[in-house]
């Protein structure tokens, strides 16, 4: 695929089959995801899960806020839309007791992040496959150790973003620029 026909296909795709991608695609897809413009001294880590009890494991933290009666916005499961393929990045966040410039680190910490999304992003519909930026399961387990252990993130290290990939059924959409979208301004 060309690769502005990689970012017209691009969509946050909402429903999976059960066809999972090869080992080989989805190394492709890490490897997208190392070959981002990453600050060396970011503490980052990848955990590609594909255990199904490991997702239902998530999918059931994030409903006990997303679905509790009281919850601040409605969220329908499953979160992850029976992706067969969650990439969660984990990271370490600067604190601003030990370093005075913790939020501007941060700042650049989380651009690092949406860099690496949406490198994995763009690969995986190189490949022909379906993705979604997931961020439902990452807030859910931002309390929850014992969830974040069971999924592979380091002890210290935070869930921050994450991104699921797989086939779908529907055809990736090719999607029109939509100048209203973000206003620009051209300064010659």
């Amino acid at each position: 695929m060309e690769f502005e026909q990689v970012l017209t296909h691009r969509v946050s795709t909402r429903k999976y089959n059960d066809i999972i991608p090869s080992d080989e695609d989805i190394q492709k897809v890490i490897d997208a995801a190392l070959l981002s413009p990453i600050v060396h001294w970011h503490k980052l880590h990848l955990s590609v899960v594909t255990s199904r009890d490991a997702m239902k494991l998530a999918d059931d933290t994030a409903a006990e806020i997303f679905a509790a009666p009281n919850a601040p916005v409605k969220m329908p499961r499953p979160y992850m839309y029976n992706a067969p393929v969650w990439i969660i990045l984990s990271g370490k966040k600067y604190v601003e007791s030990k370093n005075p410039q913790a939020a501007r680190m941060n700042e650049n910490l989380f651009w690092n992040v949406g860099s690496i999304i949406e490198n994995m992003e763009l690969q995986a519909t190189a490949l022909g496959l379906a993705s979604c930026g997931i961020n439902t399961t990452v807030v859910a387990m931002r309390n929850k150790p014992e969830v974040r252990k069971a999924l592979g993130i380091p002890e210290g290290y935070d869930a921050l973003a994450s991104v699921i990939i797989g086939y779908t059924d529907n055809p990736l959409p090719e999607r029109k620029v939509k100048p209203e979208l973000i206003p620009v301004s051209y300064v010659k």
